[in-house]
């Protein structure tokens, strides 16, 4: 399943995608609110297996796709669905994208794109993100996609030696088609 979005692609990654994942870890900027699940991807055989979790999202609900300029092909960052309950039809999604490519409405049209099809193709009801409290610019692209927030998730992950705030969104399919 690939994506137009403007002028970028979302796609299934492959193992040609492996520098893109170790290059988007070794930004400090992009991975400091990303958790520790992606942090320390820092050798062909660590994206490889990353990439190999993205791909096996897709047997499960969920799926993890890569951002691409569409005429170089290139990796700039990710986006998916992960954490679905099938009991409830709600799932969790994620995203980053490199610091470069921040500011420019991108990750907004990918977010849009997945919320479409997790509600018109995936038959989700519910579709959620847990943010990093100190995360302004993901809080931001979230609203803009119309999701809501719903409070805070007090020392909710312990990372680098503390606890830390999260904040959770989410949007409903009724929401969507009104």
């Amino acid at each position: 399943m690939e994506f137009n979005v403007g002028s970028f692609r979302l796609r299934k990654p492959g193992y040609e995608d492996a520098d893109g994942f170790i290059e988007i870890c070794s930004e400090k900027e992009t991975m400091k609110y990303y958790g520790i699940a992606g942090a320390c991807i820092d050798t062909v055989q660590k994206a490889n297996d990353q990439i190999d979790w993205c791909n096996n999202l897709f047997e499960n609900s969920g799926g993890r796709w890569i951002i691409v300029e569409q005429d170089v092909n290139k990796y700039i960052g990710d986006i998916g669905f992960h954490n679905y309950q099938g009991d409830h039809n709600k799932v969790e999604i994620g995203f980053r994208i490199k610091q470069k490519y921040w500011g420019n409405g991108i990750m907004t049209q990918c977010i849009n794109t997945l919320i479409k099809l997790g509600f018109d193709n995936m038959n989700y009801n519910r579709i959620e993100a847990l943010v990093d409290n100190r995360n302004i610019g993901s809080k931001k692209v979230l609203l803009k996609n119309n999701f809501k927030y719903e409070g805070t998730l007090r020392d909710y992950e312990f990372e680098h030696g503390h606890y830390i705030d999260m904040e959770i969104f989410s949007i409903l399919r009724r929401e969507h088609n009104s």
